[in-house]
């Protein structure tokens, strides 16, 4: 495949619009693509227009190495606002413009030429290179989640997860609880408080008690602090009544020394406190995802970080991410896996309005994921 074809099969990936829940399209393109490479691939239903897809190649006893990546991106904001039309895959001065071109069809568009050129190659000749593409991974990770729960990581060696990782190479990355928490009330007017229970006033106590929930929380060595923040409050409609509910919504980035089981616990003991002194609050569970951490030492590092240099002319900064993954759905596997995340593009770009992907960048990647995966299933 010339990089001419590389580049028109990543336009066409962008040119799908896969804004989260509609991602069925794309996968069923894929696996056209594939199979006219002369590879096979499943299609993994989760819901009406919602398919994942997973390949495969190599049939020999060894390691098994995973490249695996979303389809679905995040919504284009007011299309107005982009020079070129969010799903358009408009190449402009050696970047190529859209919604995902950097999280993350650039990344997953590159896991799919180094599949088809392995298989021309007659590679792997130990092992087996598995490609894992889900959906929903921009707001629950359930994808991921279905991919887990079929088995398809449970005999995973490594895997190379394909986001932007502006040229560096994460090995870690924080767990991300999302929640929520309602706060039950009763109206009255405001001239008579005392006849009504505040809703607003009893959920900014809750703010009060998380300021500290996490205070003796032991940090990371890898990752370091737990990190959390109440980002959205509503309550209340009337200027002279006394609120009868409220929400607020926050995230906390979690660590293995305080996973998403405990960082739940700590939030469920303040409502438990504040609910025995009158307040009447709930805890909802948005999202989950645990943290990753591999290793710092583990040879798979250095390995992926000799196949960048070899290819790029110097190795990438290591580094760990606060961001999350849904290398947190697969970890949930039978046995742990080495991983790394690196993918094309800036990841400052993700999610923005104008988003774009270097193609010189994007063209080099395959050549990075095949050396990983010779150098890997020796």
């Amino acid at each position: 495949m010339d990089d001419q074809a590389k580049i028109a099969l990543l336009q066409k990936v962008i040119q799908f619009n896969t804004v989260n829940g509609n991602e069925q399209p794309l996968a069923e393109y894929l696996k056209e693509v594939l199979a006219q490479h002369h590879i096979d691939s499943q299609l993994v239903k989760f819901a009406d227009n919602r398919t994942c897809l997973v390949a495969e190649i190599g049939n020999q006893p060894g390691k098994v190495l995973a490249f695996a990546g979303h389809m679905d991106t995040v919504a284009t904001g007011d299309p107005a606002k982009w020079k070129y039309p969010p799903f358009s895959g408009e190449i402009v001065n050696g970047n190529i413009y859209g919604r995902g071109s950097v999280d993350m069809k650039g990344g997953l568009t590159a896991m799919v030429i180094s599949l088809i050129q392995m298989k021309e190659a007659g590679l792997p000749k130990h092992g087996k290179v598995r490609l894992l593409l889900s959906v929903d991974e921009e707001v629950g990770g359930q994808g991921s989640m279905l991919l887990t729960q079929k088995g398809y990581a449970d005999d995973l060696d490594a895997m190379v997860m394909g986001e932007a990782s502006s040229n560096q190479l994460e090995y870690a990355h924080c767990g991300s609880f999302d929640y929520e928490i309602e706060s039950f009330g009763k109206t009255a007017h405001s001239s008579r408080p005392d006849l009504g229970i505040n809703a607003v006033a009893n959920l900014a106590r809750f703010i009060d008690g998380e300021r500290t929930a996490f205070a003796d929380a032991q940090p990371s060595p890898v990752l370091g602090k737990v990190i959390h923040s109440v980002t959205v409050f509503h309550g209340g409609e009337q200027l002279n009544s006394i609120p009868d509910y409220a929400y607020l919504k926050g995230n906390v980035r979690t660590v293995p020394e305080c996973d998403n089981e405990e960082t739940q616990a700590r939030l469920q003991k303040i409502i438990d406190q504040l609910n025995k002194q009158g307040a009447q609050l709930r805890l909802k569970v948005v999202a989950s995802f645990a943290p990753v951490v591999t290793d710092p030492h583990d040879p798979f590092i250095n390995l992926v970080s000799d196949a960048v240099a070899a290819t790029k002319g110097n190795k990438p900064k290591v580094i760990v991410s606060h961001g999350a993954t849904d290398a947190s759905r697969y970890s949930l596997a039978e046995r742990p896996f080495s991983f790394v995340e690196y993918g094309p593009g800036d990841d400052r770009q993700s999610h923005q309005i104008n988003e774009h992907l270097l193609v010189d960048d994007f063209l080099q990647v395959p050549t990075i994921y095949q050396k990983i995966a010779k150098k890997f299933l020796i």
